[in-house]
């Protein structure tokens, strides 16, 4: 389960001094060493000022501020490493009139359950933080497409307050948050491991026990390539579309290359949904089925 790591240090250090430890004395594939680190976390935490110092700085540098940042409104980045990145998440209260309104809970993913996939590290820096409800699945059950059915698992309702480490799991904990009861900021260590990416992130629909839609991601811009390629694509692309269809890292990547290849070469359909029938993971060959299927209807 998402795990509660008790710190009680009550040092203080600046950022550059956390970013410098998990680069030198962190290694990121060991589980064990990166909870460990939860205390120099909590110390980070501890320091009052740096956070602020930041904002400033940025905010009087225009030419520079978050020009790495490839997240929401809702995150600061902070830095990073190599297999690694910081941030800082900030979480809203209800609007004051009129309750949450659509943007806010389509921004901060509030009552809408969802995974990670990647492992990160939380504390709690300012205010009472939000809640959530946390639960589990098992991703080796998982094929990972819409509407698939999922063992879920409730494991605890919490907050996350001031000075308080939670570890997330990647795919495997799915949590749905629940606003603050005031202005609240996370500070988030995130694990860029080398699968990081490989996996989808889903929305989940708890009452039907079932996968709801997939989160966008990094990947989302090469399913779109693809996507757009089944229409307009030449010679060219086949030869690319090939490739990615071949070797791409992420398993709807390779789906969506075979069926942009299917529908660039229709006599050759058949064919080349059976060579996708052999791609190591389950969602290809699910996407093969089902296209198979369709072509013998």
């Amino acid at each position: 389960m998402a795990i509660t790591i008790e710190t009680s240090t009550k040092d203080s250090i600046s950022l550059e001094e956390y970013l410098e430890h998990v680069s030198t004395s962190v290694d990121l594939r060991d589980e064990d060493q990166v909870l460990a680190s939860a205390e120099k976390l909590r110390a980070l935490a501890n320091n009052r000022q740096f956070l602020v110092e930041r904002i400033n700085r940025e905010l009087l540098d225009r030419s520079a501020f978050q020009t790495a940042n490839a997240y929401s409104s809702q995150t600061l980045a902070l830095g990073g490493g190599q297999g690694f990145f910081v941030r800082a998440n900030m979480w809203l209260p209800p609007a004051e009139a009129g309750g949450v309104t659509d943007w806010e809970s389509q921004l901060y993913a509030y009552a809408r359950p969802h995974d990670h996939n990647f492992s990160f590290l939380t504390v709690g820096y300012w205010g009472s933080g939000y809640w959530t409800s946390i639960y589990e699945y098992d991703p080796e059950r998982v094929v990972g497409f819409p509407g698939e059915e999922v063992k879920i698992h409730f494991l605890e309702k919490t907050s996350l307050p001031r000075g308080k480490v939670m570890f997330y799991r990647a795919s495997r904990d799915i949590h749905t948050q629940e606003h603050p009861e005031e202005f609240s900021i996370s500070l988030n260590l995130l694990l860029a491991s080398p699968g990081l990416n490989n996996g989808s992130q889903f929305w989940f629909d708890l009452e039907s026990g079932r996968i709801k839609n997939y989160v966008q991601s990094e990947a989302s811009g090469r399913l779109m390539l693809c996507r757009a390629a089944r229409y307009v694509g030449d010679g060219r692309t086949v030869a690319a579309l090939g490739n990615l269809a071949e070797r791409h890292h992420f398993p709807r990547v390779r789906a969506a290359a075979y069926d942009a290849l299917a529908a660039l070469e229709a006599g050759s359909a058949v064919r080349i949904w059976a060579r996708a029938l052999e791609d190591k993971h389950a969602y290809v060959q699910h996407a093969a089925r089902a296209a198979l299927t369709a072509l013998d209807g």
